[in-house]
This record gives C-alpha cells, structure tokens and sequence, in this order.
C-alpha cells in the first residue's frame, strides 16, 4: 500500500466516524463504482428473473441473497484501489475477477456468510490473503476495539434494506393504487399474477442492494483501514514520509502538498 496516494486524511478515529468517512469515501467513488457493479447485479437480476419465471421462486429470492459476498468482495477490491488513487475501469475490474470472485465465493458457501461483520473481515480474505490460525489470530487482533461496530454496522444495514425496500413497495401502491389494490385481490387465484409479483419484489430487492451494498461495503473497509492506522501506526508513518520529503526537496513537497490538498478527502469531523 502506498500510503503518500492514499485519497483521505490518515489518523486514528473513533469507529463511528470511520463508518461516516465510508459514506464519504463512497461520494467521492461511486462513478467507478458504479458501471461494474451494474453490470454484475444485472446479470444475477435476469439470471434470478428467468428463473422465477420458470417456477423456481423460492431457489430465485434465496440466490440473491446467498450472493451477498461477491457483491461485497468486487465492491471491495475497486475501493481498496481507489483509496489508494488506483481507478479501475470496467475492464480492469473484470480482467480479476478471478481474485474477488474467489474471496466472495469462498465466502458465501462457508460459515463467513453468516457472521455479522463480514464487511469488517472481508479485507483479511481479500486483500491480506489469510487463511486457517493465521486469519484466525490476525481477526482476533483486529476485533479488540471496533468488533461490536462491526457487527452494528451489519444490523444498521439490515434495517436501512428493509426500509428502502418497504419504501419501494409503497411507492408502487401509491403510483397505481386501484392497480395494485385489484391486483393484490387477484394474487391468491392467479399463478400468473404471483410470479409477476414474485419478480417485481426482486426487482425492488435487487435495487435496494444496489443502492446500499457499496455503503455498507465502504464503511466495513473504512473500520478495517482505521484499525489498521491504530495497530500500525500508518498516520505516523506516513508523517515522517513527508516530513523526510520536506526536508529533501521543500519545493516539490510544497507544491504536491497543495495538490494533495485539493484531492483529500475528510469527514465532518476532520
């Protein structure tokens, strides 16, 4: 990691305003985000489509949400990069597929996917590569201090899906209130009408997870990154990286740190 590229301001935060500075991170990534992730959670949407449309809609609505840590490990592997002012295009992102969708794919089908701070661990996997005693040690070394906000952070995000996807719901109702009041009447006796209404809640599911995913992704990574400065030290690190660039060249720090300026990000907090 080359901490002098790195696009926010390095200290030691609390984990509440290391979730925040996520959410900001995310302000400032979304559009390289924003392509791949679309074109992955589309492809799954009309995978999950054409399968409920054949019958399957119980295998469909579980799918997606088995599904969670590939989202998570390619949102994770643009961030960890972009952070560092690495900006992937499309083709960058899919050219490693190989590397994320391991991570998420290992993680969906072991017990990982069901711990509640999976956004806080996945850089072990990810991006530290850890695997048996090690990862084990190396998790237990991070979870001291930010371990419960990890987990919090896991029941905020449940809470905001549910919301946001009730919020859709009730959008539809209100768009097309006599609609829909006919057709919830015409539900229960119409196959037909249920598996069309088993597609729009995935629809609604599938964009509920696109618009939330990426912050929850963001503020996990967030958490890993400020625990990392704590154990680390990377804020000192990179104070005498600049410290030694002052005294070497004060006209070239001068200038790069006018530039540097301009791109830092930071939380309200900052």
């Amino acid at each position: 990691m080359q901490l002098d590229k790195i696009i926010i301001a390095l200290r030691q935060r609390t984990p509440w305003e290391a979730m925040d500075l996520g959410v900001m991170v995310m302000r400032k990534l979304w559009p390289i985000i924003f392509f791949p992730w679309l074109i992955l959670m589309s492809g799954v949407l009309l995978f999950v489509v054409f399968v409920e449309y054949q019958g399957y809609w119980y295998f469909a609505g579980i799918f997606m949400w088995l599904l969670k840590p590939v989202y998570e490990s390619m949102i994770l592997h643009i961030i960890s990069r972009g952070i560092f002012g690495e900006y992937l295009s499309v083709s960058d992102v899919y050219a490693s597929m190989g590397v994320w969708l391991k991570t998420g794919l290992r993680t969906t089908f072991f017990f990982w996917r069901l711990s509640p701070s999976r956004s806080f661990n996945m850089p072990v996997n990810l991006l530290e590569g850890l695997t048996g005693a090690r990862r084990k040690q190396r998790l237990e070394s991070l979870h001291r201090v930010p371990g419960s906000h990890s987990m919090g952070l896991t029941i905020i995000g449940v809470h905001f899906e549910y919301v946001v996807l009730m919020t859709l719901y009730i959008l539809i109702v209100f768009i097309a209130p006599d609609s829909t009041t006919e057709y919830f009447n015409s539900v229960m006796d119409n196959s037909a009408d249920q598996t069309l209404w088993i597609i729009i809640g995935s629809v609604l599911y599938a964009l509920t997870i696109f618009i939330l995913e990426p912050f929850y992704v963001a503020s996990g990574f967030m958490l890993y990154l400020n625990r990392r400065t704590q154990l680390e030290g990377w804020d000192v690190e990179l104070d005498f990286k600049k410290l030694a660039q002052r005294i070497v060249d004060p006209h070239a720090y001068s200038t790069k740190n006018m530039n540097k300026k301009s791109m830092n990000m930071e939380n309200n907090h900052g």
